[in-house]
């Protein structure tokens, strides 16, 4: 185990070769104070290391990367080096977003003041994620679950924690519009648990509206656009089709992005809404405009919202008890 320690103390390699993992977690201790971010290279993508490093750095913005990404350089062909530099620009878009450097926002504000994602790993864990109106990941909480369904009690106290820490962002002088997505199915109690929420909050001086949409990701529907000559086209990115007056599918990733077969549209329903001038087509235009804010890489385009998307990777980490800090990258 070597310890290299550059002008400022400031930046700690650990090497890594082969020792106990309590070897690692002892030598970070030594240093925690002046650790600002760890990159970890493990041996491959499925290393077991990969959790193991989690845990132990969860106090600190933690980037992971695999041995065969760095070999990349010196193994590619010419024509190829550009897959290389695109991984190091994600890694370090990604390590950016957790040290609280925002690598990009949205130009304009939302029409919601607050936004939240609720997503289940069902019998395991809910979590939920706060997301500002410019898209600017603010935090993280978890839940127990038993079945699919979350209880109405924990979503109302998990949105009255989020509104309740958000105090000094707040508008003054009307409501704090609030937008709740849903990956998936919206269940009454969860319904319930939102207006709870809304009660609750009144009584304690903050008053609230809010708008909850349901986004499924696995439908039967897909996209098409026809040609001239009677054929079947590539669905262009950002083309939302109309089914109801409350239900659409919206084709958040398509040509030039899907280069073979159709896209495979969200299906976006408003599920129950109360804030002033909002409509589906504004959840629409909104859950397409988060699709491009994962501070992951800058070369990849998820179907999903932020909201919904940190949500579902913060799930992978909250069941195995690991509290990472920043965005689930």
């Amino acid at each position: 185990m070597r310890t290299v320690l550059p002008p400022k103390n400031r930046i700690y390699l650990w090497d890594y070769s082969g020792e106990d993992i309590w070897d690692v977690q002892e030598n970070f201790e030594k240093f925690r104070d002046n650790v600002k971010a760890v990159i970890c290279i493990l041996p491959g993508k499925n290393s077991s290391l990969y959790f193991e490093f989690k845990r132990i750095f969860e106090d600190v913005p933690c980037q992971m990367a695999s041995k065969d990404l760095i070999l990349q350089r010196y193994d590619l062909p010419a024509n190829k080096k550009h897959v290389y530099f695109n991984s190091i620009l994600n890694l370090t878009c990604g390590l950016l977003g957790k040290c609280g450097i925002r690598p990009w926002l949205l130009k304009n504000k939302l029409k919601g003041d607050i936004y939240i994602g609720v997503d289940t790993k069902p019998g395991k864990v809910a979590t939920f994620t706060l997301i500002g109106k410019q898209g600017d990941y603010e935090k993280e909480n978890k839940r127990p679950i038993r079945g699919s369904k979350i209880d109405e009690e924990t979503v109302q106290d998990v949105i009255t924690n989020f509104v309740m820490g958000s105090r000094k962002v707040l508008p003054k002088g009307r409501a704090t519009n609030i937008i709740v997505h849903k990956d998936g199915e919206v269940y009454p109690d969860e319904r319930c648990g939102v207006e709870k929420a809304r009660v609750h909050l009144e009584k304690r001086g903050i008053k609230m509206v809010f708008s909850i949409v349901s986004i499924k990701e696995r439908v039967p529907y897909r996209i098409f656009r026809g040609g001239n000559g009677g054929e079947i086209l590539h669905c262009p990115s950002g083309v939302f089709v109309k089914i109801t007056e409350n239900m659409g599918l919206l084709a958040s990733v398509g040509w030039p992005l899907i280069k073979q077969g159709l896209s495979k549209p969200l299906l976006i329903e408003l599920i129950e809404n109360h804030v002033p001038d909002y409509s589906l087509n504004d959840a629409v235009k909104e859950i397409y405009y988060l699709s491009f804010l994962h501070w992951e890489g800058i070369v990849k385009k998820p179907k999903m919202p932020i909201t919904i998307k940190y949500a579902d990777e913060y799930a992978i980490f909250a069941e195995k008890e690991i509290d990472i800090t920043g965005p689930p990258l």
